[in-house]
């Protein structure tokens, strides 16, 4: 009878151990579940922000290309503005007084960072080269927005007449400096938009490969990354060479 007794017990206090532990282990494995989840979505944000970042950084140098030449062909005058014809002058001053520009955004990746979720990701590597993004990302929106569009906000003639408002242009000498840089093909910073486009590419090719998404990626992922690197590393050494 005891033996009965104590075999019920045992049977019982075993089917309650393990329902504890299956459900302490149900829970951590969900948990752990909506850990991958969330992070994955965050990612995701962060994948699609700097697919949106490239784009606005392809647009902005696309309007500092047209600013250099547009700057190089008023130095090239520099007074006899009857040469060029009224509506291509007319082109140029809208193009100097072109100063609006939209932001890019790091909001995405600001979540992410200052979470748990990136503290618990198990690829360090692409932690690191998500921080190496980032970092240049705000290294050239520095140069963009400081030291390109707060100076060149600053060199507007207010003259509404043409003429006067090129002769105004040119007798300011920071803006016959800031023209006279910003028109030459050498400088260096011209090679931010190329090395950003390639690290950003290589980047999202990292979210693609490494984690459970894959938007763009095919068997030849390898190659891929080779090939990507390689653009980072030849943008990279040129602009080293160039300083």
């Amino acid at each position: 009878m005891n033996n009965k007794i104590w075999s019920g017990f045992f049977i019982n206090l075993l089917g309650v151990v393990l329902g504890i532990l299956l459900t302490f282990g149900g829970n951590a494995l969900w948990q752990r579940h909506e850990e991958n989840r969330k992070t994955r979505e965050m990612l995701i944000l962060v994948r699609n922000e700097l697919k949106t970042n490239k784009e606005w950084f392809k647009g902005q140098e696309k309007i500092m290309r047209k600013d250099a030449y547009v700057f190089k062909k008023i130095l090239e005058v520099k007074s006899d503005w009857t040469s060029i014809p009224e509506d291509t002058l007319i082109a140029y001053r809208s193009q100097t007084q072109n100063i609006g520009f939209n932001q890019l955004t790091t909001s995405a990746w600001q979540i992410l960072q200052s979470s748990e979720m990136i503290q618990k990701m198990t690829d360090k590597e692409l932690v690191i080269r998500l921080t190496d993004c980032y970092f240049w990302i705000e290294k050239i929106k520095e140069f963009i927005e400081i030291q390109y569009w707060d100076v060149k906000t600053k060199t507007v003639a207010p003259e509404v007449d043409l003429y006067l408002y090129f002769d105004a242009l040119m007798k300011n000498k920071e803006t016959v400096f800031f023209y006279d840089t910003m028109s030459s093909e050498s400088l260096a910073n011209w090679n931010l938009f190329p090395f950003i486009d390639a690290i950003i590419d290589y980047t999202i090719m990292l979210l693609d490969k490494r984690g459970d998404f894959r938007y763009d990626m095919n068997e030849k992922d390898e190659e891929i990354e080779a090939f990507i690197q390689q653009r980072v590393d030849s943008v990279l050494l040129e602009m080293i060479e160039n300083q």
